[in-house]
């Protein structure tokens, strides 16, 4: 599946004053529990160990949290937070752009994820090693303005 990088607003700083926008690798993912379907997107981390959303999705998939399947973790600050795990079914939704093949078909997985009321501010998910990236192959290419996974 061959998908673009989605650009995103970005302020401009002391280091980036010309800085309007970034480019990511952004997933629209649908997530399903007994029933229960929620369309999210989330970044495509090679950074992040697990797979992880916002708590508020949890909710949405009728997932109770806190739940017995906590594990703790830490981002670019040493802080601590916790997810709580669940297993659901994911399926990654085809997005249009430049450079992408039309009438692309959807890619489902089981997908054990992590739901953290620190994400809550991102607004987005984490597909991370564990479940996503030691599923698939993933090939980035910045310079295209495409990503694929296979």
């Amino acid at each position: 599946m061959k998908l673009p990088y989605s650009e995103l607003p970005a302020a401009p700083d002391a280091a980036f004053p010309e800085r309007t926008h970034v480019f990511r690798p952004i997933v629209a993912l649908q997530l399903e529990k007994d029933g229960r379907q929620v369309v999210v997107f989330a970044i495509v981390d090679s950074g992040a160990d697990q797979c992880v959303f916002p708590a508020s999705i949890a909710e949405a998939l009728g997932i109770s949290i806190p739940n017995a399947s906590a594990s703790a973790f830490s981002g670019s600050s040493d802080n601590p937070q916790v997810a709580y795990f669940e297993q659901v079914q994911a399926t990654i939704l085809p997005m249009d752009g430049p450079n992408i093949e039309p009438d692309q078909g959807s890619l489902t997985f089981p997908l054990f994820a992590g739901f953290c009321e620190t994400l809550e501010h991102v607004g987005m998910g984490l597909l991370g090693q564990e479940d996503f990236f030691s599923r698939f192959t993933i090939q980035f290419s910045a310079a295209q303005n495409y990503f694929e996974i296979r």
